[in-house]
């Protein structure tokens, strides 16, 4: 571990010809930096020690070795800037929960050579107590204790979460090797949050949400490779050009976000009117290339599969319906009725689009047909954070079998599913194919080097001008 630099450093918020860099060390530190042939000298931040960087004038399509040096102690990363002429490649993760696992997957992609950049879909921390207070599952007692031990609630408490994180030898190893764009969901904040609150916010004991929420960002800005600092009024979303791949549209679900409880209507929005107008109308623009609309959670309705037992069984079980009744669980995108059908109706007109989605804690290939359009979906499941098998307590691919089954039986959209795995996607694309690799590792309650590819899938199946 780096004295100076006990976090090691990071890249992010890559384009074509820029980036961010990333460290921290002693607050109110001289810092010196390079990358290629630029260098420089900052002062890190006086309170909390990070150095934030943006380094203009790259090369497209280039790998870059960048460093930085303090006190006689040097660090050096690597990433690569995305390019305009060629197709790209990336990968997709999301949900890393400390106490329920290690961070093999993380591992695994800090070991691709082949990659662009890494696109996180949100919950990059978990703010839940050791011993959960709320409907979280408990960690899974492998010597990975959450600290603080409690809820993260003021902005201390973030920064200490974060730093647990950051101390991880393979979560250093990733930022070292690749840069990352990152969008939020709600445990970077709290539990099902929203723009007015959480379902484990209690403002008699915890102070106002808008504190917490401000803390939370304030944290989030801090030790992610990003000058977006939404505490400030900057947004978290974002366009991403793919050069002549086309584009990301990353999304951003909570810090706007109605109270999922209000009556269902035009106004009803998790993306907030403002972001609502921007995705709307790059979805009704197109382009050359292929659009991927990146949301944290998943798009694809889960209504027909509630009336099947062994179906809702498992919806229970991933708190995809409330636990109590048949009902929706409030915190999906059937909530958001009609938001949800304006951004599946926008994928869907394009020619070349689909929805890259996380949060639910399993693997899932969605191809549905609405008005003779097709909306794709490739949905990724969690680093570590439980599944099926976890929350059970029963092997990997075993049990759960029945339960894949019965979504796939009750859900015609939902081509394939995997329930128990852990791991992350590889999505890559040219102006005309696009394809998906979902990579899993072996196991998460131990350390382990074995991944594999459990499921892929290439778009279009029938090229222009072909039959077969």
């Amino acid at each position: 571990m780096s004295f100076h630099f006990p976090f090691g450093l990071a890249s992010g918020d890559v384009s074509h010809d820029s980036v961010v860099l990333w460290a921290k060390t002693d607050p109110g530190a001289s810092v010196s930096w390079r990358c290629g042939d630029a260098e420089g000298t900052a002062t890190s931040d006086p309170k909390t020690g990070s150095v934030h960087v943006l380094v203009e004038g790259l090369d497209a399509g280039a790998q870059y070795s960048y460093s930085f040096s303090s006190g006689g102690e040097l660090i050096e990363g690597r990433f690569r800037t995305i390019p305009t002429d060629r197709g790209v490649r990336f990968a997709v993760l999301c949900c890393a929960k400390y106490n329920s696992g290690f961070f093999n997957a993380y591992r695994a992609i800090a070991d691709m050579d082949d990659i662009d950049f890494v696109l996180e879909l949100g919950d990059y921390i978990y703010e839940a107590a050791e011993v959960p207070t709320g409907k979280q599952t408990p960690g899974a007692g492998i010597g990975r204790p959450m600290d603080p031990l409690g809820n993260c609630v003021t902005y201390k408490d973030y920064d200490t979460r974060y730093a647990l994180y950051r101390r991880d030898t393979d979560l250093i190893a990733l930022h070292a090797k690749h840069a990352m764009i990152a969008t939020i969901d709600d445990h970077e904040l709290s539990d099902n949050a929203w723009e007015g609150g959480a379902d484990e916010h209690d403002p008699a004991t915890e102070g106002p949400w808008s504190d917490r929420v401000r803390g939370a960002m304030t944290a989030w800005s801090d030790w992610m490779p990003t000058l977006r600092r939404p505490q400030d009024g900057d947004v978290v979303w974002r366009e991403i050009d793919l050069g002549a791949a086309g584009r990301i549209l990353l999304c951003e679900t909570r810090l706007k976000r109605s109270d999922p409880n209000t009556p269902q209507g035009v106004t009803k929005t998790a993306l907030g009117a403002e972001q609502r107008a921007f995705m709307l109308d790059k979805l009704a623009e197109g382009g050359d290339g292929w659009t991927f609309l990146a949301v944290p959670s998943m798009l694809s309705d889960l209504d027909h599969a509630i009336g099947d037992e062994e179906a809702l069984f498992a919806l229970h079980k991933l708190k995809l319906a409330e636990a109590d009744s048949p009902k929706d669980f409030h915190d999906l995108w059937d909530s958001f009725e009609w938001e949800q059908n304006q951004l599946i109706d926008g994928v869907a007109r394009l020619p070349r689009a689909v929805a890259l989605s996380g949060d639910v804690h399993f693997s899932a290939e969605f191809a549905s047909t609405r008005d003779g359009a097709v909306f794709d979906e490739w949905t990724v499941t969690s680093i570590t954070s439980p599944n099926l098998d976890d929350k059970m307590g029963w092997p990997r691919a075993a049990k759960s079998l029945d339960y894949e089954a019965a979504l796939l039986r009750n859900l015609p959209d939902m081509r394939w599913c995997d329930l128990d795995s852990h791991g992350f996607l590889i999505v890559e694309a040219d102006p005309q194919f696009a394809s998906c690799q979902w990579w899993f590792v072996d196991q998460v309650r131990a350390i382990s080097n074995d991944v594999t590819m459990g499921h892929s899938v290439a778009l279009p199946a029938h090229p222009e001008g072909t039959t077969s």
